[in-house]
C-alpha cells in the first residue's frame, strides 16, 4: 500500500502509468475480502486493475514444491503476464530492509557465497522486464509510519504470525533474540553486509561476463567454452561464467555449488569425454579441449527429419538449414572440397531417391579412405563427435546406405575418380555454425 501510494504521488511528475496486480492465494479466510478491498482502492485511485485467483495448495501438490515456492511462482506469473498485457517496462515490488535482513540471515544459515550475502537485489532484469524495489532501504517501522501519516490501511497477512515457516521463525524468534542479546541494530548490520556484498557481486559479474564473451563461441543450440582457459581462472570467475552460460538454456533456474563443483571436477580431470546434467534440463559435455553446453534433447529439433533431396535444386531442412544439389563436370570442381561440400560420382550411385535423415540404430558406413564398412557410431566416435551431437548430423542416404555424413565424410564407393563423367555436388548450408 505504501509503495502504491508513493508511486501514485509521483506518477504525474514522472509520467508513470500504473497498473495494480493482485494475487488471491486462497490460503486464508480473509483473502476474498482483501481482493475486493484492493480492487476498490485501485478504482478509487483510477488505476488499471488485474487480479488472479490461484489454488496454491493444489499448485504445491502438482509441482512437488513448498507452499512458499508455489506462492512465489504464482505471484511472478501474474506480474509477468500483467506486464506483458500492458506493455510495462518495470515491475515494482514492496520488499523492505527487514525483508533484506531476513533473507541474508537465512542464506547464511543455509550456507552461501557472495551472491547470497547480497540478498535481495534492488533492481534486476528478468527477460524484457526490470524488477525494482524502491523500499529496500526502509525499515518496516518507517513504512508503517508512512501509512499512518497518509491514512493508509494496509492489510495484515495473518500467516506471517505463524511459526510453521522457517522465515517466520527467523523473523519472530531468532532476529528479536539477536537484537536483545547481541546487536540491537542487527537488521541494519545485515543490510549493510548485503550492500557491500552487492558491490562485490556486481564487480565480479561484469568481469565474468567480459571473460565469458571472450572464451565462448555460440551455435544455434550450443555454447562452446575453451576448457583450458576456463580451468585456469579463479573459481570466483569460472563458476560465474558457467552460470551465465547456463542462463541461456534455463533462464529460471540457478546453478548451485554442487553443480558447479561437478563441472569443475570434470574439466580439471584427465578425461576427454563426459557430461553433467544441469538444472532446467540443460546438459554440459566435455569434448577434448572444449566444454559444450546445450539444452536437453527434447527441447532440440533433430535436424533434419527424413526429407527427399531435389536434384538439381535446394532442399530446406527443419531449422532453416538447406542442401543445394547440382550436377557438374569433373573439370569444374574446386579441390579440396569445403567441409560442408560433397563431390559424388553420380553414375555410381545406387538406384533410388537421395534422402536426408538422422542416424538410426545399427547404421553402417564405408567412409572414404577406409578399408571397409564400419558402424556409423564407431565412425563418429573416431571423429570425436560429442555424443549429444551425433543425432543432429545430417545423413544423405539411399535406402539404408549412408552416402554422405554432412561435414564429415562421403562414402568411399561413390568418390570421384578419373573415370567419373558426371559429378553430383552437394552443399550443406547451415544458418549458424558453432565456432570450432
Amino acid at each position: 500500500m505504501a509503495l502504491l501510494h508513493m508511486l501514485k504521488t509521483i506518477s504525474e511528475c514522472f509520467e508513470l502509468q500504473l497498473v495494480v496486480a493482485h494475487l488471491n492465494h486462497h490460503l486464508r479466510p480473509e483473502a476474498d475480502h482483501e481482493e475486493s478491498a484492493v480492487k476498490r482502492i485501485a478504482e478509487a485511485w483510477t488505476l488499471s486493475w488485474e487480479s488472479r485467483t490461484v489454488d496454491i495448495r493444489n499448485l504445491k501438490k502438482n509441482r512437488g514444491i513448498s507452499e512458499e515456492e508455489a506462492g512465489r511462482l504464482a505471484r511472478y506469473s501474474l506480474l509477468f503476464d500483467t506486464a506483458r498485457k500492458y506493455g510495462a517496462a518495470k515491475i515494482a515490488l514492496g520488499h523492505h530492509l527487514d525483508d533484506q535482513a531476513e533473507t541474508v540471515l537465512l542464506n547464511i544459515i543455509r550456507g552461501t557465497g557472495v551472491d547470497g550475502l547480497a540478498g535481495i537485489l534492488p533492481a534486476r532484469r528478468r527477460g524484457p522486464f526490470r524488477l525494482i524495489r524502491p523500499l529496500l532501504c526502509l525499515r518496516r517501522s518507517e513504512i508503517e509510519a508512512y501509512c499512518r501519516e497518509n491514512n493508509l490501511r494496509p492489510f495484515t497477512d495473518s500467516s506471517n504470525l505463524e511459526t510453521d515457516y522457517t522465515r517466520n521463525r527467523l523473523r519472530l524468534e531468532l532476529i528479536p533474540r539477536l537484537e536483545k542479546e547481541y546487536n540491537p541494530r542487527i537488521r541494519e548490520a545485515l543490510f549493510g553486509l548485503a550492500s557491500l556484498a552487492f558491490e562485490d557481486r556486481r564487480f565480479l559479474q561484469v568481469l565474468a561476463r567480459k571473460k565469458y564473451l571472450k572464451l565462448a563461441g555460440f551455435g544455434r543450440q550450443e555454447t562452446f567454452i575453451n576448457r583450458k582457459e576456463l580451468s585456469s581462472l579463479p573459481l570466483a570467475l569460472s563458476g560465474r561464467i558457467l552460470r551465465i552460460a547456463h542462463k541461456r538454456y534455463a533462464p529460471t533456474k540457478e546453478l548451485d555449488r554442487f553443480h558447479v563443483g561437478r563441472v569443475i571436477e570434470l574439466i580439471e580431470s584427465e578425461k576427454t569425454t563426459g557430461q553433467v546434467t544441469l538444472p532446467g534440463n540443460a546438459l554440459l559435455y566435455l569434448a577434448q579441449e572444449q566444454i559444450i553446453m546445450t539444452g536437453g534433447r527434447q527441447t532440440q529439433e533433430k535436424e533434419p527429419a527424413q526429407k527427399t533431396l531435389k536434384i538439381p535444386g535446394k532442399t530446406v531442412l527443419p531449422g532453416g538449414s538447406l542442401i543445394e544439389a547440382r550436377l557438374t563436370d569433373p573439370g569444374e570442381l574446386c579441390w579440396p572440397p569445403a567441409k560442408y561440400r560433397a563431390y559424388l560420382d553420380y553414375d555410381l550411385l545406387p538406384p533410388g531417391k537421395l534422402v536426408v535423415r538422422a542416424r538410426w540404430p545399427g547404421a553402417r558406413f564405408h567412409p572414404q579412405g577406409s578399408a571397409g564398412m564400419k558402424k556409423l557410431k564407431d565412425f563418429m566416435i573416431d571423429q570425436k563427435i560429442p555424443r549429444h551431437r551425433r543425432d543432429y548430423i545430417s545423413l544423405v542416404t539411399i535406402g539404408d546406405e549412408v552416402i554422405w555424413a554432412a561435414g564429415l565424410r562421403i562414402a568411399h564407393p561413390y568418390r570421384v575418380t578419373g573415370q567419373t563423367r558426371r559429378v553430383l555436388q552437394l552443399d550443406y548450408i547451415k544458418q549458424r555454425m558453432p565456432r570450432e
